[in-house]
C-alpha cells in the first residue's frame, strides 16, 4: 500500500510537471522534454526510438510489474505532448506511437480514463493540439 501511495505521488508529480512544460518558450521544450522523460520513463533517446513492441519489451524489463502500465502511460503522454510542437514526419511518427501505447494501457489499464480515450479519438483522426 506504501509502495501504490508513492507511485501515486510520482503519477501527480508527473503531470505537475507536464504542466509546467507546457509553459515553456518554444526554444526551451526540447531540453525541457529530455529531463521529462530522464525524471520519468528513462533515456529520451532510447525510448524514443525504439518500435512499440521494443518499448512494450523494454517495459517489462526495467519497470515493476505494478508501474508498468502507468509509466506507460506517462510515455504515451510524453509522445503525444511532443507531437504537439513537432513537425511531420516526426509529429505522425510521435502521434503514431502515442496512439498505440494509449490504446495498450487502455485495454491493461485497470483505471477507466475519459481523458485517455479523449486522447485515443484524437489520435484516430489524427489531431493532436499544437502547443
Amino acid at each position: 500500500m506504501i509502495q501504490q501511495d508513492y507511485f501515486l505521488r510520482i503519477i501527480e508529480e508527473f503531470m505537475a510537471a507536464l504542466s509546467q512544460f507546457l509553459e515553456k518558450k518554444e526554444d526551451e521544450r526540447d531540453g525541457a522534454m529530455k529531463d521529462l522523460y530522464r525524471q520519468y520513463v528513462g533515456d529520451y533517446e532510447l525510448l524514443r526510438n525504439m518500435s512499440i513492441d521494443e518499448l512494450l519489451v523494454y517495459s517489462h524489463e526495467q519497470w515493476k510489474p505494478d508501474e508498468r502500465v502507468r509509466r506507460l502511460e506517462m510515455l504515451a503522454e510524453l509522445l503525444y505532448t511532443e507531437a504537439g510542437y513537432k513537425v511531420n514526419p516526426l509529429r505522425s511518427m510521435l502521434m503514431d506511437k502515442a496512439l498505440l501505447l494509449y490504446k495498450y494501457v487502455d485495454v491493461n489499464s485497470d483505471t477507466y480514463s475519459v481523458d485517455r480515450k479523449r486522447k485515443i479519438s484524437n489520435l484516430n483522426n489524427n489531431i493532436v493540439p499544437s502547443l
